[in-house]
């Protein structure tokens, strides 16, 4: 995740152009930070990942999940803002 993001950054002058090659890049960027988010949110819910892995108290990441369903929420409304506006553009 980390390292996604990071290439992302290193990225956004070319999403500062509006290069369109990166668009897909985004929506999966932002498709693996919600599932991410919702699977900590989940795996606290339930108390465990997987039937061997059980947690006492919330699970690691846990906290900052909703940062990250937040985030990832943000990235695809922009996303589907910029599209729309690119299409009604040219």
């Amino acid at each position: 995740m980390i390292l996604g993001i990071v290439l992302m950054l290193s990225l956004s002058g070319f999403v500062f152009r509006g290069a369109r090659w990166i668009r897909p890049v985004a929506y999966a960027l932002a498709a693996t930070m919600l599932a991410n988010g919702l699977l900590h949110s989940l795996g606290t819910a339930f108390g465990h990942t997987v039937e061997s892995v059980r947690f006492s108290r919330p699970m690691p990441g846990f906290y900052s999940s909703p940062f990250l369903l937040g985030a990832s929420i943000y990235l695809l409304v922009q996303l589907r803002y910029s599209g729309e506006a690119a299409a009604r553009s040219g």
